[in-house]
């Protein structure tokens, strides 16, 4: 595989068969994520998205994997009912990854958490979080509520973030949802643009949930609107983070329904006249652009074949 579409796609898609719109069993969407590891496209393939209260229904499949061929988990923390009990939900949480990685015994793994928050953190809880995900060694994505997104209320949160991020040793990262079932779901380009230049701004890691589920933007009849791309978004965010990009570029990238707008080669990938190297790719993908769930792993991965964008 080319050097630069590695970069990209590498571990790219984590598997969230367990939520809308497909919904599957834990039976279903677990036999599913063992089978796509042994396939010609698992490079690809991401972690196994589960939220917190479900992991110990795993260990009756821990038999499907092995330490070569292990269990990699993303796990969605319980959204508390109230702003003072979000710190002992995730306490809990926590001591459940940690009795359920023992039990695992290699054969499983938790490496990220997602944790869903009020609209404006204190740093003190930041700090907190931060350190307790810290001892078992997770990153962790914060989410806020949807009616936050181009607010003022989400401005103050991400520079929170970014504040802990400059002055702890821990890193913070932040998950933005990119569509859902209906289309109220998916963000206007614009706002997206928004949410991605406010991150590079601040140089806040990103993850994406929901809506990706095909390479590049196009009009869905299921949901009656446009889908987001996520070569779109992913070129956008990394072109936006080397180049400083404007406003206006990121929309129109997010906006191009043309693939072959797009690329990916061994030298990197690129959007018409922008680029970025391979090097580039492997660094932000790692710091900055880290995956994104989608409930479907095949439709992005039949896709990328079908524009010809996996030829080696």
């Amino acid at each position: 595989m080319p050097a630069g579409t590695q970069a990209y796609l590498a571990g790219l898609i984590d598997y969230a068969g367990l939520f809308p719109p497909a919904q599957l069993s834990l039976d279903e969407a677990i036999r599913n994520y063992a089978s796509y590891q042994i396939e010609r496209d698992a490079w690809m393939l991401g972690r196994f998205i589960i939220p917190a209260v479900r992991l110990n229904e795993l260990e009756p499949y821990l038999t499907l994997f092995t330490q070569k061929q292990r269990l990699d988990c993303s796990v969605i923390a319980r959204k508390s009912p109230t702003d003072a009990e979000v710190l002992p939900y995730f306490k809990e949480d926590l001591q459940t990854i940690r009795t359920f990685q023992v039990k695992a015994a290699g054969q499983a793994a938790v490496f990220m958490i997602e944790l869903p928050l009020p609209e404006t953190p204190e740093p003190s809880l930041l700090k907190e979080i931060a350190e307790q995900s810290a001892s078992l060694a997770i990153r962790t994505f914060l989410e806020f509520p949807d009616e936050t997104a181009e607010k003022q209320s989400l401005l103050k949160a991400l520079d929170a973030i970014a504040h802990h991020n400059r002055t702890q040793d821990t890193t913070l990262g932040f998950k933005f949802r990119t569509g859902g079932v209906t289309a109220a779901a998916f963000p206007e380009p614009k706002q997206l643009a928004w949410i991605l230049k406010s991150c590079s701004d601040r140089g806040i890691p990103q993850k994406f949930t929901a809506g990706l589920h095909h390479p590049v933007r196009m009009y869905r009849p299921e949901v009656q609107t446009e889908m987001h791309g996520f070569l779109n978004v992913f070129t956008a965010g990394m072109l936006t983070r080397m180049h400083d990009l404007a406003s206006e570029t990121v929309t129109d990238i997010l906006s191009d329904q043309n693939p072959a707008d797009f690329t990916l080669s061994k030298n990197g990938a690129g959007w018409r006249e922008l680029d970025i190297t391979a090097e580039e790719i492997k660094k932000l993908r790692k710091t900055a652009f880290i995956s994104y769930g989608s409930c479907s792993f095949t439709e992005p991965r039949e896709d990328l074949h079908a524009l010809g964008l996996l030829n080696e």
